[in-house]
């Protein structure tokens, strides 16, 4: 579905809904240009997954059984159990000496650049962000299960499960002047993941983005792409008296936060809330978790959402 007011699309689709995810795919081509690709993907059985030409693929694992992955030696991992032939890069990540395996859970996400070819077995669904190299290091590999937690954002609460994947790298300003710099700096694409719950305090926050500068009195289309997971897999409680999550979209959020649609969510939904000239939305995840991918990155800043009694 979509959910369009004041000139402002959000594309909301399922994984198991093929027309839907059709409309999200082609929303976000519109949205971002040939910069981006994106795509649904799955497999069952071996197969060989390899990078392409020029170009950064990036795998955001929704969906995996029995679903290992192997790669060669002289790989960057992310979230890399304290075992193995491996030594330690900046960043939190690990360099492999020798040929490695390791089981892709839903969170896990697979970076794939020019010359990489992994191999995985089983079966899962994927969704998939390819994009310009822009210098980002990311892993080849990061393991949700084995990354630290840190709390913040929209799971600011004590113990959050709040974990980065693909941390961004964020721009200097240049003579110090909001604007003037390219905000995204080696960012194409960054990823987090993280259990957005109504029943902890701090809530989720209600928020939306601006479009990101680039420098010259330009920039680019901000979106965030939410990848809804269950829980059970990481043995998060549910929320108390919930069997489903949702979203509230804010279509119109810099002039009137009284246009909203909730949205119901659960695990393999979609949803794209976008940041462009013609048009900004918001969202507030009342009970979601997900992960949260970010095009060109985590690079602009949040702007709080005030209810009208609040003006």
């Amino acid at each position: 579905m979509e959910v369009a007011a004041k000139g402002v699309t959000c594309p909301v689709a399922h994984i198991d809904d093929p027309a839907s995810v059709a409309a999200l795919l082609a929303a976000l081509t519109d949205l971002h240009g040939p910069a981006y690709g994106f795509a649904l993907g799955r497999w069952d059985g071996a197969a060989r997954w390899a990078g392409h030409a020029g170009r950064a693929v990036y795998r955001f694992v929704m969906a995996a059984e029995d679903a290992p992955l192997m790669g060669a030696a002289g790989a960057r991992l992310r979230g890399w159990p304290d075992q193995g032939d491996w030594r330690s890069l900046p960043n939190g990540m690990v360099e492999t000496a020798s040929p490695w395996q390791a089981g892709l859970w839903p969170g896990d996400v697979v970076a794939l650049e020019p010359g990489t070819q992994l191999e995985v077995q089983g079966r899962g669904v994927y969704f998939e962000v390819t994009t310009e190299l822009g210098g980002y290091a990311a892993p080849q590999a990061a393991l949700l299960r084995h990354l630290p937690d840190k709390p913040g954002g929209c799971a600011s609460y004590a113990g959050a499960f709040r974990r980065e994947a693909l941390p961004p790298v964020r721009a200097p300003l240049s003579d110090g002047v909001e604007g003037v710099a390219d905000r995204r700096g080696v960012n194409r694409v960054n990823e987090h993941t993280l259990d957005m719950r109504h029943d902890r305090l701090p809530p989720p926050s209600r928020h939306h983005h601006a479009p990101v500068a680039v420098g010259g009195g330009r920039s680019v289309a901000h979106s965030e792409i939410a990848l809804v997971l269950p829980r059970r897999v990481y043995g998060l409680p549910e929320v108390a008296g919930e069997t489903e999550g949702w979203v509230v979209l804010y279509t119109d959020p810099e002039h009137d936060p009284s246009a909203t649609v909730e949205v119901a969510l659960r695990p393999g939904s979609i949803v794209v809330t976008p940041a462009a000239g013609t048009g900004v939305a918001g969202h507030y995840f009342a009970n979601a978790f997900a992960m949260l991918v970010a095009i060109p990155g985590f690079v602009a800043p949040a702007r709080p959402i005030q209810d009208i009694a609040e003006r």
